[in-house]
C-alpha cells in the first residue's frame, strides 16, 4: 500500500508546514491591540439628592507590541444592586480639576486625567483617572454591584476594564 520513504516524507512535510505556522502565528502575537488593566480606586460625592460624582483612577498596559491605542472616549458605567445599568457623563479634564479643587473630600488627585488622544504605545503602562457624572444618588452608587471603564480606541476596538471587587 504505502512504501516506507512515502510515510517519512509525509511525515516530515507536515511537521515542516506546522513548523511554518507556528513562526506566523509567533509573528504577528504583538501587532494585535489587546489593552489590560485595573481600577485602582473609587472615589464618590453626592453633588445632590439624586446624583453623584465618581472618580476611577486606573491604570492600562497595551500589550501589543507594534500598535498603540489612541482614546476615542471613555464612558463609566454602574452596575447597581438590582442589576440596573447606569452609563455616566464624562467630565472634561479643566472641569475635572475644578471639581477636586472645590470638593477637597475627594482627596488629593493621584493621576492625570484621561482625554482624547491620549495614547497607549506599545507595550507601554500608563496611569489615568476618569470622572463622570451620574444620575444616581450617593447611596446607590455605594451599593452597586460593580462599575466598568469603557475604553474606546480611535479605529474601533473597545475594551472594558472592571472594578476587581465591591468597594
Amino acid at each position: 500500500m504505502f512504501n516506507r520513504q512515502f510515510i517519512v516524507f509525509l511525515g516530515v512535510g507536515l511537521a515542516v508546514v506546522a513548523i511554518a505556522i507556528a513562526f506566523v502565528f509567533m509573528g504577528t502575537q504583538g501587532a494585535h491591540l489587546n489593552l489590560t488593566g485595573t481600577i485602582l480606586k473609587v472615589r464618590t460625592l453626592a453633588t445632590d439628592d439624586k446624583n453623584a460624582i465618581i472618580i476611577l483612577d486606573f491604570r492600562v498596559k497595551n500589550e501589543a507590541t507594534r500598535q498603540e491605542f489612541v482614546v476615542k472616549d471613555a464612558i463609566v458605567v454602574v452596575t447597581t444592586a438590582d442589576g440596573k445599568q447606569v452609563e455616566g457623563d464624562t467630565i472634561a479634564r479643566t472641569d475635572v480639576n475644578r471639581v477636586m479643587e472645590y470638593y477637597k473630600m475627594l482627596g488629593p488627585k493621584y493621576n492625570e486625567t484621561l482625554i482624547i488622544r491620549d495614547k497607549v504605545g506599545g507595550g507601554q503602562t500608563m496611569d489615568r483617572m476618569v470622572a463622570a457624572t451620574v444620575p444616581l444618588p450617593e447611596a446607590d452608587v455605594e451599593k452597586r454591584k460593580g462599575i466598568t471603564l469603557q475604553l474606546h480606541d480611535i479605529d474601533g476596538p473597545t475594551f472594558e476594564l472592571k472594578e476587581s471587587g465591591k468597594p
